[in-house]
């Protein structure tokens, strides 16, 4: 009788598992804008079942990004845990798809999670923990943390327990359950107000999202909407005291922010741009953890040039050879598609507007629109 030999259990350098688990962090945020990216290439191609399909992946990605900077790697069916002394554990037997929600879900609940959102929604550099206390919202920060996290994260909850439902998205045949078109008019209008969501500053990386998730917050929050004197108590002017204030009264939530907040079904038509808007939310948050990671080394930009050059190249954001010296100064392209884009919308209302006249009429903004990668490296770059 043959004997069976016997292998010795596989060894595990810790030290390079760690290395990689923490270079995965910024890699899979850029992975994840290039799925948004051709998500909403896919949307202004009408093809809202790609859409879905790939806004999902970029969810994904966002969430395996943000478990990278926190030392959780998602591998196959085996996942690494990083604990405070450089050691790795495993975690076994359940799949990818299995594991990230309920991790991210858990993540959720613990005090770090609500110190990167503390930090990272500060506007005027003021801290949203402080907003909330100072403008009387009795709502804590873990709560807010916690509920935007589950928010953003929401597909990866539905398409886990319910596999029909992606299915339905990624390998059934979308011309067997074709949802509504879509009005053109709300889709470039919808992507415009996406991109308006992360024009880039010099200060603040975001500062539009950063006051609208504020003011969602406070509204949640507060059993009063501020008046200018409680904004003032941050130590601002009576000018931008009053001007915060009346912002904060508003209800002209972007669509994106606003389609964040609902589930919809496979065969809504505006279920593709709802997950797209969720996984740019938490594509913003993963891309400032893995960002933390690169400050905390001491990265700087042209420590990283060998990366984001060659990416800019490679996503068509630049022609080879010439990488801007900042990458933010690209928004004036995309705040002229943005233009161009809402102009065509106005010139074209009552009119039975098509999404090939708008393709036709507007290139440029067919080619920067979906160029989200763009978004993904001012978000990483220290």
């Amino acid at each position: 009788m043959k004997r069976t030999q016997k292998h010795p259990p596989p060894t595990v350098n810790h030290r390079q598992l760690a290395r990689y688990i923490g270079a995965s962090a910024p890699v899979h945020a850029i992975d994840g804008w290039s799925c948004l990216g051709r998500a909403v290439d896919a949307a202004l191609r009408g093809d809202a079942y790609s859409a879905t399909h790939l806004g999902y992946y970029a969810e994904l990605r966002a969430a395996m990004s943000l478990l990278g900077s926190e030392g959780v790697g998602i591998f196959q069916a085996r996942h690494p845990i990083l604990d405070g002394q450089g050691t790795t554990h495993p975690l076994s037997g359940i799949r990818t798809h299995s594991v990230i929600w309920p991790a991210l879900s858990y993540w959720a609940t613990r005090p770090q999670a609500a110190t990167l959102l503390d930090d990272l929604v500060s506007p005027n550099a003021v801290r949203l923990s402080r907003w909330l206390t100072e403008t009387g919202a009795t709502i804590p920060l873990r709560a807010v943390a916690q509920h935007w996290l589950a928010s953003w994260g929401l597909d990866l909850a539905v398409f886990d327990d319910d596999h029909d439902c992606r299915n339905l998205a990624s390998y059934r045949p979308s011309e067997f359950r074709r949802p509504p078109r879509m009005d053109v008019h709300q889709l470039t209008a919808f992507v415009e107000e996406l991109w308006q969501l992360f024009e880039p500053s010099a200060g603040r990386r975001f500062p539009n999202v950063e006051r609208l998730l504020l003011r969602g917050a406070i509204r949640s929050g507060a059993p009063t909407l501020p008046t200018a004197a409680d904004v003032q108590r941050l130590g601002l002017s009576v000018a931008e005291s009053t001007n915060w204030a009346a912002f904060l009264r508003r209800t002209d939530d972007p669509m994106p922010l606003r389609l964040a907040e609902e589930h919809a079904s496979v065969e809504d038509p505006t279920c593709h741009l709802r997950i797209i808007s969720r996984a740019a939310l938490l594509l913003f948050v993963a891309s400032a953890a893995a960002r933390r990671l690169l400050v905390n080394a001491a990265y700087s930009p042209g420590d990283i040039f060998f990366w984001w050059g060659r990416h800019g190249e490679d996503r068509a954001l630049w022609d080879i050879g010439s990488a801007p010296a900042d990458p933010q100064d690209l928004w004036a392209d995309i705040a002229q598609a943005i233009s161009d884009s809402s102009a065509w919308r106005v010139s074209n209302l009552g009119a039975a507007a098509s999404l090939r006249a708008w393709r036709r009429d507007r290139p440029t903004a067919v080619v920067d629109f979906g160029g989200l990668e763009l978004v993904g490296i001012w978000a990483l770059l220290p």
